[in-house]
């Protein structure tokens, strides 16, 4: 199906907030389908990961935790698989968008999406250790400015929300500039704040207002099934000191554990095209109109491959 959108044109706060919500219209079901195709198998890994964990934690309840290696190998293999799993569909996100792009169209798969992502892995490991070293050099001055902000009434707790939508939008477009080689590697995170640090309350508002939407939305979606499930469990399966330790606690926990972990992929995934919206208009600001036929002679670094 072909995507009647606009993805190359200079765009103000109000307009990315709306062109993401035309573009979410035009695509959610593609979208919502592709991905979940990809999701299937990884979502499975995590329940069977989570019901498994939930066993030996119940088992040994009555230990200190930090005396248990075992759960602290868990835990640790639990946050080194949602890491792992947050960043393949960050990719996996970020070709989703890339093809919607360049076809203007929703005539590919979910194998499509795989392939490109397999043809470019190597940009998305580099672009990572590139990611980790600046965001650990960042760290200590975005902590201080959180930390200040924090103190301001009423509007620091937004500033702070919209400085930390900013650096994250600031880090996509980074990779997106270096995936369709525009920067080189070593330069793209300066020279891409370079070119959003002008339009950082457009960018960085626009980013915030979707992100704080969908949280609420997804907060709101967590807690009233939570609700109707604790119901029905108190009333029918009985709550009692030791119904985690049953199959029906544990179960009911992997499958609590494994909506959230869907519900923040949801959120991720979504929050891509945001980046994606907000990059091709920064991209278009810097290029102009024709940007794509000067993305072979502009822009390129020694190391963009």
């Amino acid at each position: 199906m072909e995507v009647k959108f606009d993805f190359g044109k200079e765009r103000k706060l109000g307009e990315i907030v709306q062109d993401f919500v035309n573009l979410l219209r035009l695509v959610i079901r593609h979208f919502a389908q592709t991905m979940f195709k990809l999701a299937v198998l990884p979502l499975c890994a995590m329940l069977v990961l989570i019901y498994y964990g939930t066993t030996r934690i119940n088992l040994k309840s009555n230990l200190f935790f930090t005396e248990s290696a075992e759960m602290l190998l868990l835990v640790f293999i639990g946050i080194i698989a949602l890491l792992v799993f947050t960043t393949v569909f960050f990719g996996l996100g970020m070709e989703y968008f890339i093809l919607l792009k360049n076809k203007k169209s929703t005539d590919f798969d979910a194998k499509s999406v795989v392939r490109s992502f397999r043809g470019h892995i190597g940009k998305y490991l580099k672009f990572l250790v590139v990611s980790i070293v600046a965001g650990l050099l960042l760290s200590i001055p975005l902590l201080l400015g959180v930390g200040i902000l924090s103190f301001i009434p009423f509007i620091g707790s937004f500033a702070a929300g919209i400085l930390m939508a900013f650096v994250g939008t600031w880090f996509a477009c980074s990779f997106l500039f270096y995936r369709e080689g525009y920067y080189g590697l070593t330069d793209t995170i300066q020279q891409t704040f370079g070119l959003l640090k002008k339009k950082f309350i457009d960018y960085g508002v626009s980013s915030y207002v979707v992100g704080m939407v969908f949280q609420i939305l997804l907060m709101m979606l967590t807690i009233i099934p939570s609700v109707i499930v604790g119901i029905i469990a108190y009333n029918t399966l009985g709550f009692t000191d030791t119904f985690f330790d049953t199959f029906a606690g544990r179960m009911l926990t992997a499958l609590g554990g494994t909506v959230l972990i869907v519900l923040y992929l949801v959120y991720y995934l979504l929050s891509v095209l945001v980046y994606g919206i907000i990059y091709e208009t920064a991209k278009e600001m810097k290029y102009g109109e024709d940007v794509y036929d000067k993305i072979n002679s502009l822009g390129r670094g020694n190391d963009a491959q």
